[in-house]
């Protein structure tokens, strides 16, 4: 890595607490989708499946979408399918976000050599932890 520290776009977490209920999690999936080209430059070796991702997101999307306007379109019983694979893929993506989470956690502790995060935070507050410890990085270097 070249630079002297690995810097994460600065965004306020109380509107990231804000986008990610009104978007019903969606915006998680942005979050990762918008931060590949950082993460990747400082951390080539991240293996984050930005791929999954992308398509997680599209999903959220979609499950975010039938929840506004799904009864005006589906019967009760697509509904209640719909909704089982909604169960599911919110399973796969809480893995794939905690997969990524802590991926990242121990490349940036890897990079400053030294423990910057508590897990359990982590674990609780997932990404919004996560920003809110950059946010503190990027203030004191």
């Amino acid at each position: 890595m070249d630079t002297k520290k690995a810097t994460i776009k600065n965004v306020n977490v109380a509107v990231m607490v804000l986008l990610t209920i009104i978007t019903s999690g969606a915006y998680i999936g942005y979050w990762f989708i918008s931060r590949k080209k950082t993460l990747n430059n400082h951390f080539p070796d991240n293996h984050i499946p930005f791929r999954w991702w992308v398509f997680f997101t599209v999903f959220l999307v979609l499950f975010f979408l039938n929840a506004i306007a799904g009864s005006i379109v589906f019967t009760p019983i697509e509904l209640m399918n719909i909704e089982i694979a909604d169960i599911i893929f919110t399973f796969y993506f809480l893995g794939i976000l905690y997969y990524s989470l802590f991926r990242i956690q121990e490349q940036i502790e890897d990079f400053y050599e030294e423990k910057i995060f508590n897990r359990w935070l982590l674990f609780f507050f997932h990404l919004w932890y996560m920003q809110y410890k950059m946010n503190v990085l990027q203030r004191q270097t």
